[in-house]
C-alpha cells in the first residue's frame, strides 16, 4: 500500500488529503499544533461536496514529534514563509521518502530546490486551482472544482502516474505538464493579479469582473506583470474566467488578511518586483500593492494583538 504523508493542516493540506483517502491510500497529516492531530485521530477527516459529508479514517500527527518519515509522498503544504522552519530539518528525517511534492502559491519556495535534490529521486511542484475553505481542525469544504497541475522538477525512477491517475479517478482532476517553470509563472501570474485586489479592497473574487473600476485596475495591473513575465490575451481571459469560476470564494491573502496572519505577498509580487529590477524596468503599481498589502498585515496583526 503506498503511503503519502500531507505537511499542513490548512484548507489545500486537509481537501489533498481528503481525496486522497477516497482515492484509497493511506494519508498522514502532519500538523503545526497537537489539538488538530488530536482531532483528526479522534473524529476522522470530513470532506464537504457540495451536499455530500465525507468522512474517512486518517493518522495525524504533529511535525515537531516526527523522527523520521516513512511515507513514499511527502506533500509540502505549508505557507511560504513557513517553509524557513520546515526545510532544514526536513532533510534530515526523509527516511523513505521518494517524492516531495511543494504545493506552495508563488515562487519563493524554487530557493528550497536544491537542499532535497541529492535526498530524495523526485522534486515536483503542484500548482493547486481547486477551491477549498477550512471549516475546523478536521473539516474542509470543497468549493471549486479546478486542476491540479504536476511539474517534475527533478525526475528519478518514479510510479506517481498511478497517484495522478487515481485523484482525477475520484473527482480530483490533475495532470502533469512538462515545463514546470512555466506553469508555476503561470501560477504567479494569476495570484499577483488575483489575491492581493482581493485582500485590499476586501471583496471575494467575483467582484474583481463584476466592478468596472476594479476590473480596469486589474487590468492595468496584468499589463504591468507582462513587462516582465511573458503573457498574452489568453492569459487574461483565464483571468477572468477564474474570477468568474470562484466568484463566492475569499482569496487566501484575504483570509490570511482577516485572521491577521501573515501573507504570501513576499513570495507573489515581491518576485514580480524581483523580476523587474533584473530586466530594468519600473513596476510602480506593483510596488505601491506589495507596499498596501504589507501595510495591512501589520494593522491586522497589531489589531489582533491588542
Amino acid at each position: 500500500m503506498v503511503e503519502i504523508g500531507v505537511i499542513g493542516g490548512g484548507s489545500i493540506g486537509l481537501l489533498l488529503a481528503g481525496y486522497l483517502c477516497k482515492a484509497g491510500f493511506n494519508v498522514t497529516i502532519y500538523t503545526t499544533t497537537k489539538e488538530q492531530a488530536m482531532q483528526l485521530n479522534r473524529n476522522g477527516l470530513t470532506i464537504q461536496i457540495g451536499r455530500e459529508n465525507l468522512n474517512y479514517s486518517i493518522k495525524g500527527i504533529p511535525y515537531s514529534e516526527v523522527k523520521q518519515f516513512n511515507d513514499d509522498y511527502l506533500f509540502i503544504a505549508v505557507k511560504q514563509y513557513h517553509l524557513k522552519q520546515v526545510i532544514p530539518s526536513l532533510g534530515l528525517r526523509l527516511g523513505k521518502v521518494t517524492s516531495i511534492i511543494f504545493m506552495q502559491n508563488g515562487m519563493g519556495h524554487l530557493k528550497y530546490f536544491d537542499k532535497l535534490r541529492p535526498k530524495v529521486k523526485n522534486v515536483l511542484v503542484a500548482i493547486v486551482e481547486h477551491g477549498a475553505l477550512k471549516q475546523a481542525a478536521s473539516i474542509v469544504r470543497h468549493t471549486g472544482v479546478g486542476e491540479m497541475k504536476i511539474g517534475y522538477v527533478q525526475n528519478g525512477e518514479h510510479d506517481s502516474e498511478a497517484v495522478w491517475d487515481s485523484l482525477t479517478a475520484i473527482g480530483f482532476l490533475t495532470n502533469v505538464y512538462g515545463d514546470w517553470l512555466e506553469i508555476m509563472e503561470r501560477k504567479l501570474l494569476v495570484n499577483a493579479v488575483i489575491n492581493p485586489l482581493t485582500a485590499i479592497f476586501k471583496v471575494r473574487n467575483g467582484m474583481l469582473v463584476e466592478n468596472k473600476y476594479y476590473l480596469q485596475l486589474m487590468r492595468q495591473l496584468f499589463d504591468e506583470i507582462s513587462c516582465v513575465i511573458k503573457c498574452n490575451n489568453s492569459d487574461w481571459k483565464r483571468i477572468i474566467e477564474i474570477c468568474k469560476q470562484t466568484r463566492a470564494n475569499r482569496s487566501s491573502m484575504l483570509r490570511d488578511i482577516e485572521e491577521g496572519r501573515v501573507t504570501e505577498i513576499d513570495a507573489i509580487t515581491g518576485i514580480i518586483l524581483e523580476k523587474g529590477k533584473i530586466q530594468k524596468q519600473s513596476l510602480p503599481l506593483n510596488d505601491f500593492i506589495l507596499k498596501s498589502v504589507k501595510g495591512m498585515e501589520n494593522e491586522e496583526r497589531r489589531g489582533t494583538s491588542e
